[in-house]
């Protein structure tokens, strides 16, 4: 038997309820542990088996509510920041210069 390594994110307390609904022996995964630093909870599901059985053991009423997401390797963080192209900068400078122009910016 070949396991898959399956993380698991959702929104805050997921890990409780998920940990709660799979906590019944089964055969076809096993539970690994909680990331309290990337807040993922990981698990390893038996390759024969698909995803879909696993995410029916949790059921949709607790993937809908804490909005669970599924990965197969750690998943990367995202910057809110992004660096704005020239264009993008030049148009941001646009509006300003428009904005300066048809409003008093006055306390």
């Amino acid at each position: 038997m070949t396991w898959t390594t399956l993380y698991i994110n959702g929104r805050p307390g997921f890990k409780e309820a998920v940990m709660q609904k799979l906590a019944h022996n089964s055969r076809f995964y096993l539970p690994g542990s909680a990331d309290s630093e990337n807040d993922l909870l990981l698990y390893w599901i038996d390759n024969t088996k698909a995803l879909r059985d696993f995410k029916i053991e949790i059921g949709s009423k607790l993937i809908f509510k804490y909005r669970l997401q599924f990965y197969f390797s750690v998943p990367e963080e995202t910057t809110a920041v992004s660096e704005l192209t020239k264009q993008e900068e030049a148009l941001v400078k646009k509006m300003n210069t428009w904005e300066a122009e048809h409003y008093r910016h006055s306390a």
